[in-house]
């Protein structure tokens, strides 16, 4: 006999169930084990599932949160979430229920394995100890950057269903033993409006309990997760929270990954005040060797404002499988070496016909290098010879990296853009209009744009011709002060006293090496005076002054891969000393040492004060002779005999500049360790 009964299927049409009930109660019977871990409100046990010999993870609500109906809501709730998001990369829930106590529960799938702060941890230790070949450690980064990509991935599948996770960090993501990449703890989780995207995905949104879905989501404004890894709106606690949110907890999680630490330290009045001015230190800046590719996927995902994120974390997934694969990132404008050499990857027998070529000059080079060795009576001599080539090479690299940025701010000084928009604003005098202060930002932030890779400018800045700055990129309060004082406005040796009044610099200028009082960093600024028309206009007058500032270290940084040659093979220690005074100390000193790689990073990052070392001064004093006798006579020697070990002195000159310009005041000292 056959049973009509039966309910609709999606068509409409009646499904028979023939002798079945229209519904059936599962129960089942779960031996616990042992105590897995135990957070804040739960704790895990591991269990076992009597029926089917199943082995289970049975998360607990405490005792003393179970007696809180608050916390009982949100273990509901994180019931609801976790069971209703069914993902390869999501952890299954199996049943739930309460025990005879009322203490609420869930069961979940055990994964055997370790946490990817654990993988972490792990990878760079290796590192440091050096205990696995390069290609071991390619590999391992690899695969981590390939699970953290399938991490992506389930939280786009969450965002797609509703849910935003509000917790993403290291320690809850699992790595299985056998290849499984799972996310836990969605005890934070949180319903958003679905996009118009996420509408189309054909995903349902997620069913939370006791809220109905014709009701707006909540913004939940109070202030929860991992103060580290919580993005600014989190931390502001009344900014609306969405998918973005987690596009930032990803991007912590990879400045973990890349680093081998978190994106901030301190206690949690410190991590929100860094948060919400966004004072991220670059992952390049904490550990060197990391790809600049994938550094700057990492920082978009970490820009403080949510709408200059990535839209999804799909599409972080996507540039991180594009990096993974050698493909370009949308993240990062690849300069032309990288390009070519990806170009020669893919076209290996040309660019293998290049490389033969070029072994074969090499093979030339090194054997006219052995024979002259080899004339040579003295080895001493050859070691002389040796860091002097070495000191004059590293001088002349960084006088290009200065002379490439100002050429760089004369051409777009004259910007027509630029200068239309101040001429704009020198007629109205001292009574400026804002519409002519915004197309003086605009231009500027085209500008900076355009060159943002390039340079590593830490700001870009436009004074007027009394010195107030009209335009700052990044934008900042400075806007409307006056900086007639500064040095790189007055094109002076130094600062005036704070509101002397002083006429723009007419000429390409190098400022005095200061201290940033928000990073602790030394800085120096580059400026060019801005015309209002060419040098040959009769009625030609200056408009204001074009101002970029970095850190003094970025100038420097083609120099240190200097250290690990040398013929004569001793290892060097490279130093650039600024024989110019200074006042970080407030009083005149020179001989501040601007870059050695003997000063730690991690040390002066973490001690600012380290920043202010200083060569002594008979070192100094000994560098402006040098300087002296090579401006004199530019073949004569700058070797010093009376140093110990031996030294070599180079000056930084630019050459094609005019005497004033072309000495920078800074020289290079090379010396065998």
């Amino acid at each position: 006999m056959v049973d009509t009964a039966g309910s609709d299927n999606q068509d409409g049409q009646a499904v028979r169930l023939g002798d079945l009930p229209p519904t059936v109660v599962a129960t089942t019977e779960i031996v616990i084990d042992r105590r897995l871990g135990r957070g804040g409100l739960g704790d895990v046990y591991v269990a076992s599932e009597r029926a089917t010999g199943r082995v289970l993870a049975v998360k607990f609500l405490n005792a003393e949160a179970a007696a809180l109906e608050s916390c009982r809501r949100d273990f509901e709730l994180e019931t609801r979430v976790t069971s209703q998001l069914e993902h390869p990369n999501i952890v299954p829930v199996y049943c739930s229920g309460e025990t005879s106590g009322e203490r609420p529960f869930y069961a979940m799938r055990l994964i055997p394995g370790r946490t990817l702060a654990d993988a972490i941890r792990e990878f760079h230790s290796r590192q440091l100890a050096r205990d696995e070949s390069a290609e071991e450690r390619s590999a391992r980064f690899t695969e981590l950057l390939s699970q953290f990509a399938l991490v992506c991935k389930a939280i786009a599948y969450a965002h797609d269903r509703g849910v935003i996770h509000r917790d993403i960090k290291p320690d809850n993501i699992m790595l299985g033993r056998f290849g499984e990449v799972v996310v836990l703890d969605w005890g934070l989780a949180a319903r958003v409006d679905r996009g118009e995207r996420a509408r189309l995905s054909g995903e349902e949104s997620i069913l939370m309990p006791t809220v109905s879905l014709a009701e707006p989501p909540t913004d939940r404004p109070s202030i929860s997760g991992t103060p580290a890894y919580m993005s600014p709106e989190q931390h502001d606690g009344g900014l609306p929270i969405g998918a973005a949110s987690d596009v930032y907890g990803l991007g912590a999680t990879l400045y973990h990954l890349l680093t081998g630490q978190a994106p901030y330290d301190g206690d949690m009045a410190a991590i929100r005040g860094n948060v919400l001015a966004g004072r991220l230190v670059h992952p390049a800046r904490v550990r060197r060797g990391i790809s600049p590719a994938i550094a700057a996927v990492c920082v978009k995902a970490m820009t403080c404002a949510p709408a200059d994120r990535y839209e999804t974390p799909l599409e972080l997934a996507h540039d991180v499988e594009h990096y993974l694969a050698d493909l370009p990132v949308t993240a990062y404008h690849e300069p032309l070496r990288r390009r070519l050499a990806r170009w020669a990857r893919r076209h290996r027998t040309i660019a293998q016909a290049g490389f033969a070529s070029l072994m074969l000059v090499l093979v030339v080079a090194a054997t006219s290098a052995v024979l002259l060795r080899r004339l040579a009576s003295d080895e001493y001599r050859a070691r002389q010879a040796a860091l002097l080539m070495a000191a004059r090479l590293a001088a002349s690299t960084a006088a290009l990296e200065i002379d490439m940025r100002w050429r760089i701010l004369e051409h777009e000084a004259d910007n027509p853009a630029l200068v239309k928009a101040l001429m704009a604003h020198d007629a109205r005098g001292e009574t400026p209009d804002i519409k002519d202060m915004e197309e003086i930002q605009a231009a500027l932030e085209r500008i900076s744009g355009v060159h943002r890779d390039g340079l590593c400018a830490e700001s870009w800045l436009v004074c007027d011709v009394r010195g107030v700055q009209v335009a700052r990129s990044p934008r900042a309060d400075t806007i409307g002060q006056s900086f007639s004082h500064r040095d790189y406005f007055h094109g002076g040796d130094r600062d005036l006293p704070v509101g002397t009044a002083a006429e723009p610099l007419t000429g390409p200028h190098r400022s005095s090496v200061y201290k940033s009082t928000s990073t602790g960093w030394l800085k120096v600024a580059f400026s060019v005076p801005i015309w209002s028309g060419p040098e040959e206009a009769a009625d030609r007058r200056p408009l204001g002054v074009l101002v970029i500032t970095f850190d003094v270290g970025v100038l420097f940084r083609a120099i240190d891969a200097i250290a690990e040659w040398n013929a004569s093979r001793r290892p060097f220690t490279v130093a650039v000393i600024d024989l110019r005074d200074d006042r970080l100390e407030g009083e005149a000193k020179s001989g501040l040492v601007l870059e050695n790689p003997a000063l730690n990073t991690d040390v002066r990052r973490l001690s600012p004060t380290v920043q202010i070392a200083r060569a002594p001064p008979e070192v100094v004093a000994r560098l402006r002779d040098v300087s002296r006798r090579r401006h004199a006579d530019p073949h004569a020697i700058t070797f010093d005999a009376n140093f110990a070990p031996m030294t070599a002195a180079e000056p930084i000159v630019i050459p094609g500049r005019p005497g004033p310009l072309s000495d920078v005041g800074w020289a290079v000292l090379l010396e065998e360790r």
